[in-house]
């Protein structure tokens, strides 16, 4: 007895089928990022700073000064007597204030603020600078959480498009904001910055219609709508055609927005046999602090927080950044003199907005957080939109990230712990599809994290609630496992995990994810959820996913709760569409229950193939899975490969299956020529030939039958058994075969 799918090889370059695939680039990724855990983007090779991680001081002799606290546009705050110029270094020293109230394009090459650089609140702003550096003690405020930017005004630092200074730094921190003190951005509060519609938008609509009033959404700001599609498997890469839009305000009132121009798609929701159940989002993605690239086709600018900074980002919008390319990573190399051998053209850590090894101040903020990032859109970022690398503590809540590379919310290497990822809206990723490409050289590392997803987290230790990511290639949320083993976690608020006993080792394989809760995924995208650690999946909703709703292959068990699955069943026309609810591995030795899903529209329901030589881990979980209550109208509800039987229980790798008080509905829809419909399968993706007996699936209270109970076996198996047996029971493809007892 074989299957469509089979444990093949999950190489590079080896065909693989489409469920088995997601599984194999998981697992690949996972395990080329375990070489280089704990990886550092910057530890210190290129300038002696005596900085935080190797920062250079690249405005260590500056030709301007602030020598007395006082406005940028005064001559006599500056040591030369004028402001500063084009081509001007220039240091806010230490004790003193300088507020800055100009429009200006003049390019300053850098700025080191030892002291506090505050941008005047009360007329429009804009600095452009090269490289601007928050040193430790220093301070940068544009807008406070009391004193925002008002509404009409904007404020803008903008990146200059000039040279990387690769001599003096190797590792190209510069041509960015650097932050290793108090940095404070805050504009006007857009809320909430993500809305669900309440009608659907089709194509020629001017009109959208919003399900919860919005506050602070002006004329003129730009908004996001994913493509909703449920694309078919052939949809490849290179024939996609894109189906999001990103059109402006005309007007607006508290439940309507009027479009700059009619839309030229149709944006569809959910259905199963009425009107839609589940409809999609528009995102905001105008603020009015904006951090940018001066030419997003020059040297790009990049957004790096590193070491004890004191973070509160809220409301900005963090546009064009990021220099850090998909694809093969080209790091700075250094000989072992510590001077730079090699400088790279891709290198590592150059994003959008960075979170880099951040500990946050010693003294835990009041708010209970150690950096805080709420409420901004990030808009075209090179790779990673968010990216939290080694940082603990934070909250990352309702923003926006749109249009990135690779993922749009990351943490990097695993060890990130405590984190609260809440509200937050992620669409339109893309990336290098199910495989992030290798480097094509010899011993060099891939790059993973950049299939293309809304979320792609390394580690289990965070809390994800409340999240929605659409249009993204191949994942909605990637939570990825392998090779990480034990990793160091902070043993307190504010803890530095580099430092003796500040840290505690904790076995990943044993860690669960802290909350994984009412989180949606929908869109032109393969799967909802990949999951591969220990986690509970909480009153999830996916929608319109090509492959699966759910790839699972957690690390030893594994509980999906409340689970709301829709397909498009008109994909289901072709015979090889086989979208599916929930697919999970022949992971025998793990636990998998599935209590109260709501699964629509798709070919399979619940499906975990058989393989004819499982690799288990003996001695971690039970060997089961079940399903508790639930309703399923999928072309076949439930279809699940169970272990071999054998005379010796003990001798074997167990995997069981029960389904219990689930109810069934069959979905109208055209027969394939392969597999017949049913709400039970033993057959479905296998073929015929092995004679060796399976173990039978359990069967309690069939179509909430009350007591009934029977057992399905596959249809080549010949149970030994007195009990009578059907042949042909209503609704199951195999062997059923009644119990004594329930």
């Amino acid at each position: 007895m074989n299957t469509t799918s089979s444990t093949g090889s999950c190489s590079r370059g080896t065909a693989v089928p489409a469920l088995l695939g997601l599984v194999c680039t998981l697992a690949w990724f996972a395990a080329a990022r375990g070489a280089d855990t704990g990886h550092d983007h910057g530890a210190g090779g290129s300038l002696q700073s005596g900085l935080p991680h190797g920062v250079p001081r690249l405005c260590a002799d500056p030709g301007v000064k602030a020598v007395r606290s006082g406005r940028w546009s005064k001559p006599s705050t500056w040591s030369s007597g004028r402001i500063p110029a084009a081509g001007d270094a220039t240091l806010i020293a230490a004790g003193t204030t300088v507020i800055y109230d100009l429009q200006s394009d003049a390019k300053i090459p850098c700025v080191d603020v030892e002291g506090t650089l505050r941008f005047d609140t009360t007329r429009n702003t804009r600095l452009t600078v090269g490289t601007l550096t928050v040193l430790p003690n220093g301070t940068l405020e544009i807008g406070t959480q009391a004193a925002p930017v008002p509404a009409a005004l904007t404020a803008e630092l903008v990146i200059a498009d000039q040279p990387l200074d690769r001599q003096r730094d190797p590792e190209q921190l510069g041509i960015g904001l650097i932050g290793l003190g108090k940095v404070t951005l805050h504009g006007a509060v857009k809320s909430p910055t993500f809305v669900r519609l309440a009608q659907e938008p089709v194509q020629g609509a001017t009109e959208l219609t919003l399900a919860e009033p919005v506050s602070g959404w002006r004329v003129g700001d730009k908004v996001a709508i994913p493509d909703t599609r449920q694309l078919l498997t052939g949809e490849s890469r290179s024939k996609y055609k894109p189906e999001w839009e990103a059109p402006q305000i005309a007007a607006i009132s508290e439940r309507s927005i009027t479009l700059s121009a009619p839309l030229r798609f149709d944006h569809l929701g959910a259905h199963d046999r009425g009107p839609a159940e589940f409809l999609p989002h528009v995102g905001n993605l105008t603020r009015n602090v904006i951090v940018r690239s001066e030419n997003p086709n020059g040297t790009r600018g990049h957004v790096i927080f590193v070491g004890r900074p004191d973070v509160d980002i809220r409301y900005a919008e963090f546009q064009a950044l990021g220099r850090t390319q998909l694809g093969v990573l080209d790091n700075v190399q250094y000989g072992a003199d510590g001077h730079a051998t090699h400088v790279g053209d891709n290198q590592i850590g150059r994003y959008s907005l960075h979170f880099h090894h951040v500990f946050g101040p010693v003294k835990a903020p009041q708010d209970g957080y150690q950096f805080t990032v709420i409420g901004n859109a990030i808009d075209d970022a090179s790779k990673w939109g968010i990216t939290v690398h080694n940082s603990h503590y934070g909250l990352i809540q309702d923003n926006v990230v749109y249009d990135s590379r690779g993922a749009a919310i990351v943490t990097e290497d695993g060890t990130e712990s405590f984190n609260v990822f809440a509200h937050n809206f992620a669409l339109r990723s893309q990336g290098s599809g199910e495989f992030a490409p290798s480097s094509g050289y010899a011993g060099a590392a891939p790059d993973p994290g950049g299939e293309g997803a809304g979320f792609w987290f390394r580690g289990p230790n965070n809390i994800i609630r409340d999240n929605v990511a659409a249009n993204t290639e191949v994942f909605g949320f990637g939570i990825a496992a392998g090779a990480l083993g034990e990793v160091r976690i902070p043993k307190f608020q504010g803890a530095d995990p580099s430092q003796e006993g500040e840290y505690v080792m904790r076995d990943t394989t044993a860690m669960p994810v802290l909350e994984f809760a009412h989180n949606e995924a929908y869109g032109a995208m393969q799967t909802g959820v990949a999951i591969g650690w220990n986690a509970t999946l909480e009153d999830t909703r996916l929608w319109h996913t090509t492959l699966n709703a759910v790839t699972a292959f957690p690390a030893d068990w594994l509980t999906v709760q409340g689970l709301t699955v829709r397909g498009d069943a008109r994909a289901l026309v072709h015979e090889f569409e086989s979208p599916t609810g929930i697919w999970f591995g022949d992971y025998t030795s793990k636990t998998i229950v599935i209590r109260d899903a709501d699964v629509r529209g798709m070919r399979v329901g619940i499906e975990s193939p058989f393989f004819m030589s499982p690799q288990s881990e003996p001695g971690r979980g039970k060997g089961e899975a079940i399903i508790e209550s639930g309703y399923f109208r999928d072309y076949v509800g439930v279809a699940i490969g169970t272990a071999y039987a054998v005379a010796d229980p003990s001798q074997a790798t167990s995997k069981h299956a029960v389904v219990r008080n689930a109810r069934f509905d069959p979905l109208d829809v055209t027969p394939m020529n392969r597999y017949a419909p049913a709400a039970i399968s033993m057959n479905y993706g296998t073929s015929g030939g092995d004679t060796k007996p399976r173990i039978p699936l359990q069967v309690y209270g069939y179509n909430a039958g009350g007591n009934e109970a029977f057992r399905v076996f596959y249809s080549n198996d010949l149970p030994a058994s007195s009990a009578p047996c059907h042949q042909a029971k209503t609704g199951i493809d195999g062997f059923a075969c009644d119990n004594a007892t329930p």
